[in-house]
């Protein structure tokens, strides 16, 4: 194997079907993730305290997971069970 090359276990996961959108889908989330996190911090933090401030971030990041998770679940385990 070439140094620039891509081993068939690697192929075999990017030719899984699903896999495109959701890699789009989860770099556009978090894209989305960081513009709504610019937006808050500059414009909408101040009205709110430290911990408030906190809390959204945490929750924003949940929601982020959860929503990569979500996408991601279903092709996981259809992928790991084919094997």
């Amino acid at each position: 194997m070439t140094e620039g090359s891509i081993p068939k276990e690697g192929l075999d996961v990017i030719r899984t079907g699903g896999f495109g959108w959701r890699a789009s889908a989860s770099i556009a989330v978090f894209f989305g993730w960081l513009i709504f996190l610019i937006i808050w911090l500059f414009f909408y933090a101040d009205d709110f305290s430290g911990y408030q401030n906190l809390a959204i971030v945490i929750v924003s990041v949940m929601v982020l997971a959860g929503i990569s998770t979500a996408a991601w679940a279903a092709w996981g385990t259809r992928f790991f069970w084919k094997r």
